[in-house]
């Protein structure tokens, strides 16, 4: 039973990303005596998954400042914790919540899970910084002081996302397998169609026994208009390609693949967690620019060209398995969760 002065806390959680990072959490603390957790999204396919996994998420509706501010009041939490998914400031929940939340003198907190588009994620003049940022590692902390960030509202707790890897079994791998994760452009070019494409006329130059399950992006999965846009591809492609089953998760497809294939997505970075062959395709990109941080680990291999594509491809499965120059543990064996856990309970016990 819960204790009487249990502190509460407000979960926001955009998009996916952002509810892998607070699952491991608000799992852990469901039966605290200290700690009363409240998961909000305004996107109902992570309200779905919550309940997967005995969670309860409140689905919102898009909702008004004057909405979200009677939310707070009702509740009265000692700490606001969003995600920092959306990059959209009008539409953006977390985003809305962090300024109910300091309209109304709550405490704040967000948490970045990739290292990428900073000032969309707090706002081009940081009118979204929460009270406390809490980031993945060093190499974003710099990245965030330097786009005026007070290094006193930064800590580094890890990933929670990632400390599932350290006990993770090793799974026997499907012979020929190919797993690509799809993931949209958002009118970028080339888009993932062309992506996949190029990659499917690659395998099929030069490994055309392999076979290609497509993973679709899990805001995108149940969408019968997005899962079809591979149609023509797959119906001419020399190689066997099929669609995931939305049912099955992406580290047991990733577990099972003899090469984890796509662009930039989180689901490369797990895979080379895994210690998995993983291919990035990102024509039009260079080194510089890249925020896949497994390819500057060397845990992953890297083209920005057709060319180089087709290089990778062609010797990909005669290499070694990747090691890289960074540790894997620093992420996986961190204790990010219970890190993420002392930081609440430090904030809003006294």
């Amino acid at each position: 039973m819960r204790r009487k002065y249990a502190r509460k806390i407000i979960f926001v959680a955009e998009q996916r990303g952002g509810l892998d990072v607070f699952l491991p959490v608000i799992k852990k603390i469901k039966s605290s005596k200290k700690l009363i957790p409240f998961l909000f999204s305004d996107n109902k396919l992570i309200c779905e998954f919550a309940k997967k996994h005995n969670v309860v998420c409140k689905y919102l509706a898009k909702l008004s400042l004057n909405e979200i501010d009677g939310i707070i009041k009702k509740i009265n939490p000692n700490l606001v914790f969003t995600d920092t998914s959306g990059t959209n400031l009008n539409s953006s929940i977390s985003k809305q919540f962090i300024r109910s939340a300091r309209d109304l003198n709550k405490l704040t907190a967000s948490l970045i899970d990739y290292w990428n588009k900073y000032r969309e994620r707090l706002g081009k003049n940081l009118e979204y910084l929460a009270d406390n940022i809490l980031v993945t590692d060093n190499e974003m902390e710099k990245s965030l002081i330097d786009i005026g960030v007070p290094a006193d509202l930064i800590k580094v707790t890890g990933n929670p996302r990632f400390d599932r890897f350290s006990k993770m079994k090793i799974k026997k791998v499907q012979k020929g397998l190919i797993v690509f994760y799809s993931q949209p452009r958002y009118n970028q070019k080339p888009d993932e169609i062309e992506i996949f494409k190029d990659l499917a006329d690659a395998v099929g130059k030069f490994h055309p026994n392999k076979q290609i399950i497509i993973k679709f992006h899990p805001t995108r999965e149940a969408n019968s208009k997005d899962r079809s846009k591979y149609d023509n591809i797959i119906g001419s492609s020399i190689i066997k390609i099929k669609k995931a089953d939305n049912n099955i998760g992406a580290e047991d497809l990733s577990g099972k693949a003899e090469l984890v294939a796509g662009i930039n997505s989180t689901a490369l970075f797990d895979a080379s967690l895994m210690k998995k062959r993983v291919i990035s395709y990102q024509p039009g990109g260079d080194i510089l620019n890249d925020t896949l941080k497994s390819n500057s680990y060397d845990w992953s291999r890297v083209a920005y060209d057709k060319i180089s594509l087709y290089k990778e491809i062609k010797n990909i499965f005669e290499r070694g398995m990747p090691k890289g120059k960074k540790q894997r543990g620093e992420y996986t064996k961190n204790n990010s969760t219970n890190k993420v856990i002392n930081f609440l309970l430090t904030k809003v016990i006294n």
